[in-house]
């Protein structure tokens, strides 16, 4: 199948794992279609960290960088969540 590129690219974005999707969907939200996504894999595949049904979320991480976008990350998941109608985060208890 060929597709044609847009006539204008301001964003490129390699990679649609989970950092190149959220940046893609941000990117797009702010400047529109002139936002180009690369991915050297089939939609789908099994290569990424983030294939399997389901991931968790916590406030607690191993590096703090990843502790301090803890509420950032819930605050957009909600929104996505509410532009889509779907529950994307299903919140439970744990235990570490």
């Amino acid at each position: 199948m060929t597709r044609s590129l847009p006539a204008r690219v301001r964003c490129l974005v390699i990679g649609m794992g989970a950092f190149g999707s959220a940046s893609a969907y941000r990117l797009a939200r702010r400047i529109g279609d002139q936002v180009l996504v690369l991915e050297q894999f089939t939609p789908g595949h099994t290569r990424g960290a983030s294939e399997d049904h389901s991931r968790i979320i916590r406030h607690a991480y191993g590096s703090t960088v990843y502790t301090a976008l803890t509420g950032a990350m819930f605050a957009a998941w909600e929104e996505v969540s509410a532009e889509s109608g779907l529950a994307l985060v299903t919140r439970t208890g744990g235990l570490d």
